[in-house]
């Protein structure tokens, strides 16, 4: 958490009780209730077996798979990449709570990234009105119009244009207050090797782009001259506090509740192509930022869709970057199909030409990833000659190895046969040879495999010990009242493993006052713990009383107290032990039982 950014415990205690964590996590995840719990597949990493739980008694979220956990300021947090001041915010605003006064260290840290969205807002707007309302805009109006685009396009995705001056956007924005240090920072302008500054895009028709909260976070700019003097033919912004290329995508922001609903996507390449696409009734298309896809980025659309159209020109398709791109995705759980467009051609193009039936008929004949990889391989390849034959049979048996199922395996063979005029026997023993090797080198991949499938049950690797152990420390936790009765009741001692590091840690007196909020004994917090603390408390069983916790707190003690006792008794019974050491068994037996008659 942000430590310059710390509002006041009531507030903040007060905030997540008024937030409805189910209600929060439902807007990014489909959650199934399930007992007096709700479980989804996790947003945070790439499975197949729902392992996120969420507790609404507690307001606490864990993920068995990956360890990720907390409340609902954490899970905005993570899942909006925000920082604390921005989250107490947006959940402030979701609630309808107002926000208390900021100290001076906290407005000032908070300030900064607000100038540099309301800089960029207002920059948006500016380009926008010098595109629609000025003489300076009608070449880049001009433009955009012959590429089919009407007004309702350009405000629905607020284009504009930097006109060619250089410095027309800096005057209007220390008109309005910004300092040229914050202007450089937003990527809003740029810094000579004389120390004057100058606006960043000049002569360009200018495409902001969008955080998926539809937020101004940078911008794109196409060239109207090709001339040297104005650089390349596309100019975006660098990375700045409020902007990262791999983990935004351009139009998401309009595109996130149909690609909800179709529970798919179409990414493209530019953004004429996410506009044109709008247009004709594809408004599920968005754009990567780049060809090749980072794992922030296809996670970001695993939050949203299981399933994801690849819609770029031939020549991008097939290349390397692509395709390790593709693989990411694919990876992350989604079911990748690629759009094959004719070569030369393009989103933009296809649609403006011959309408949108003609690409919905792509999308339908569009081909998955494996297939596509096999025509990939072997796409203008002379299959004849012996030495490239063998190069492309390596490739394809290297491809089909990485098919898990089997049945999946057996259709991609018969197809690649098909395709090459190898023999699919021929195919087949060579790839049975691979997966031969690979048994060999990972003897237990198929025993993981198999435990991964298994349906995920909140309790069945636990021991009933450890429930009990568990359910008291989430108690504790999460009812400061109880914390000194459980404390009379149970030392860490008598935990055992995880519980027992935890127990050690929360055992101490300046934790055990129930003045001590639960923030502040989080934030210390190691990693491994601090999973292991949202573990439990989403495990945590709300219905039992005070009485049955300090009941099972005694149990407990008990337990320890005569495990101990059962490990002196054999101990004695061994021969020939040192007068010191029997003393020393003798003396911590009649300790265990003193300890029982004081309880009695």
């Amino acid at each position: 958490m942000d430590k310059l950014a710390r509002y006041s415990d009531e507030f903040i205690n007060e905030l997540k009780e008024n937030v409805d964590i189910v209600d929060l996590i439902s807007d990014y995840l489909e959650l199934k209730k399930t007992g007096n719990r709700y479980k989804g597949l996790c947003p945070f990493h790439s499975e197949k077996t729902p392992s996120f739980f969420v507790n609404p008694d507690n307001n606490f979220y864990h993920c068995f798979g990956c360890g990720a956990g907390g409340d609902s300021i954490n899970f905005l947090m993570e899942i909006e990449n925000l920082t604390f001041v921005e989250t107490i915010k947006m959940l402030a605003e979701r609630s309808g709570m107002e926000l208390p006064n900021l100290n001076d260290q906290q407005r000032k840290h908070y300030k900064k990234r607000e100038r540099v969205f309301s800089a960029n807002k207002l920059t948006a707007q500016f380009y926008n009105y010098l595109l629609t309302e000025t003489n300076m805009g009608k070449k880049a109006f001009n433009y955009l119009k012959k590429r089919g685009f009407s007004k309702k396009e350009i405000e629905d995705f607020q284009l504009g244009y930097a006109a060619d001056e250089w410095q027309l956007l800096i005057n209007f924005l220390q008109k309005k207050g910004f300092s040229l240090d914050l202007l450089e920072k937003a990527g809003l302008i740029s810094k000579s090797k004389n120390n004057s500054y100058y606006d960043k895009f000049r002569n360009r028709v200018i495409f902001p782009i969008f955080n998926n909260r539809g937020e101004v976070i940078a911008f794109g700019g196409r060239i109207l001259k090709s001339e040297k003097s104005y650089g390349p033919k596309y100019l975006n912004s660098p990375e700045t506090p409020i902007f990262s290329k791999k983990k935004n995508l351009y139009g998401l922001h309009l595109a996130k509740e149909t690609i909800r609903e179709k529970n798919s996507c179409i990414i493209m390449e530019g953004y004429t192509d996410v506009i044109q696409a709008h247009k004709n009734g594809f408004k599920n298309s968005i754009a990567s930022l780049g060809t090749a896809f980072t794992k922030e980025q296809a996670e970001l659309i695993k939050r949203y869709a299981e399933n994801a159209y690849i819609a770029y020109d031939a020549d991008t398709a097939g290349n390397k970057a692509t395709l390790r791109g593709l693989d990411i995705l694919s990876q992350t759980g989604i079911n990748v199909q690629v759009i094959q467009l004719e070569k030369g051609s393009d989103p933009d193009q296809l649609l403006k030409n011959e309408g949108a039936s003609t690409f919905n008929n792509y999308i339908e004949n569009a081909v998955n990833l494996i297939d596509f990889k096999i025509e990939m391989i072997i796409q203008n390849k002379d299959i004849s000659d012996p030495g490239i034959r063998k190069k492309v049979l390596r490739s394809i048996v290297e491809l089909l190895t990485e098919v898990e199922a089997d049945l999946e395996r057996e259709i991609y063979l018969e197809r690649a046969a098909a395709k090459t005029n190898f023999k699919a026997e021929v195919l087949a023993k060579e790839v049975a040879k691979e997966l031969e090797k690979k048994k060999i080198k990972e003897p237990n991949r198929a025993k993981t495999k198999k435990r991964k499938q298994k349906k995920f049950d909140l309790y069945s690797q636990l021991s009933y010990y450890q429930k009990v152990e568990e359910e008291i420390l989430a108690h504790f936790i999460s009812n400061p009242a109880l914390r000194e009765k459980i404390v009379n009741e149970v030392t860490a001692k008598d935990f055992n493993g995880r519980t027992a590091q935890l127990a050690e840690y929360l055992f101490q007196g300046k934790i055990i006052s129930n003045s001590v909020k639960l923030e502040k004994i989080k934030d210390s917090l190691e990693a491994e713990l601090l999973s292991y603390w949202s573990e439990i408390l989403v495990k945590q069983d709300n219905s039992l009383t005070e009485n049955h916790i300090l009941e099972l707190a005694s149990y407990l003690n008990s337990k320890s107290v005569c495990n101990n006792k059962e490990k002196l008794c054999t101990l004695l019974r061994k021969k020939e032990l040192s007068l010191d050491k029997l003393n020393r068994i003798l003396l911590t037996f009649y300790s265990l039982n003193y300890h029982i008659e004081r309880r009695d």
